[in-house]
């Protein structure tokens, strides 16, 4: 099979196009012209203050964040170094900020929680674990989300599942 020609570089009767030259760079002109000024000095010494510590450093200055694992070092021994201290720093802490919210009908408050004193808000330990494990069923105690969102949600499942029922009644 011949070797076709491409017909690029001819002209329709054949004969090779002439080179044509480039035309000549046309200068740049602006719409407006350019003002040079100096830069305010109260700008450039503010730049010079912010710029004086600058560093390309991961790490600010020569301060390591408490969670760094310097190379060498166990990362286990560094965690178990963090979580202790951390644990030493919650025990020091005067006043506790665990909490638990529990919502109940005021009827019945004191009667599931006889332990309640209400102007301390606390309760016995030993009466909220009573309530919570009687009441515990599989994973009801765990929530993911909204609460409300969810509601919702299974409140329009169980009515698909009524209609569902309803229509097979029907037929």
């Amino acid at each position: 099979m011949p070797k076709e020609k491409s017909p690029i570089g001819k002209t329709a009767a054949g004969s090779s196009l002439s080179a044509r030259p480039l035309p000549a760079p046309q200068p740049k002109t602006s719409s407006a012209p350019v003002l040079k000024r100096p830069v305010p000095a109260a700008s450039v010494a503010k730049a010079k203050k912010a710029f004086k510590s600058f560093s390309l450093s991961k790490f600010a200055g020569d301060a390591l964040p408490s969670h760094y694992v310097a190379p060498g070092q166990s990362p286990a021994e560094a965690q178990r170094r963090k979580i202790s201290k951390h644990l030493d720093t919650l025990k020091n802490v005067e006043a506790p900020t665990r909490a638990m919210t529990i919502a109940l009908p005021d009827a019945t408050l004191k009667e599931l929680l006889p332990s309640l004193d209400t102007k301390a808000g606390t309760i016995d330990l030993a009466d909220l674990m009573g309530l919570i494990q009687k009441n515990m069923g599989g994973t009801e105690f765990y929530a993911r989300g909204n609460p409300t969102l969810n509601r919702l949600a299974i409140q329009s499942q169980v009515q698909q599942i009524i209609d569902n029922i309803k229509q097979d009644g029907k037929k």
